[in-house]
């Protein structure tokens, strides 16, 4: 005897209700979407980050440069002896560029001194006239002095500009400049 079954026959391409043709995702492709996405994310983040990081450095340079420029040509402006004298210097180095706002912590050396090409250079090199300004002394504060620069034909003067760069790195610029008798200033 051959029984009949009630049941329908499912179609071969079903299985438990579930249509092979179906669409759908599986907890791992889901998983994995969601973690390509987040890697994408902080990647764009760190980027951006370092995007900004790079343009607050940019920015600090360029004020490092234009204050160097400022105060070059300051000293440009000035007569020889002026350069020579410490304390018509010290007049001139304890004004503010107007650059500055954005190096935090700036110390600023300046150093003048006899250069090598002069004839009357000697070894050793005659004692440098050096002042610093910066956030504690905000008059320059005299290192040291030598009061026969005005006797010398060439003098070399150095300043070095240094800061705290904005992630927290000691950062640095310096400028040498020759001056000579017959200066703008004269």
């Amino acid at each position: 005897m051959i029984q009949v079954s009630n049941r329908k026959r499912l179609p071969e391409n079903r299985v438990a209700g579930v249509q092979r043709g179906e669409s759908g995702f599986t907890l791992a492709e889901v998983l994995v979407t969601v973690a390509i996405c987040l890697f994408f994310g902080m990647a764009a983040f760190a980027t951006n980050q370092r995007l900004l990081y790079t343009l607050r450095s940019q920015k600090e340079t360029t004020a490092a440069i234009m204050v160097l420029q400022q105060r070059k040509e300051s000293l440009r402006g000035m007569a020889f002896t002026d350069i020579a004298t410490a304390d018509t210097l010290k007049n001139v180095i304890k004004v503010p560029t107007g650059s500055e706002a954005p190096l935090s912590n700036l110390s600023e050396t300046v150093t003048v001194s006899v250069d090598p090409t002069d004839a009357a250079y000697t070894n050793p090199s005659p004692t440098p006239t050096v002042f610093l300004r910066d956030k504690n002394n905000v008059t320059p504060s005299k290192i040291s002095q030598n009061n026969n620069l005005p006797n010398y034909d060439l003098l070399r003067v150095d300043i070095l500009l240094t800061w705290t760069g904005s992630n927290g790195r000691l950062r640095s610029r310096q400028s040498s400049e020759i001056f000579g008798h017959g200066n703008v200033g004269q």
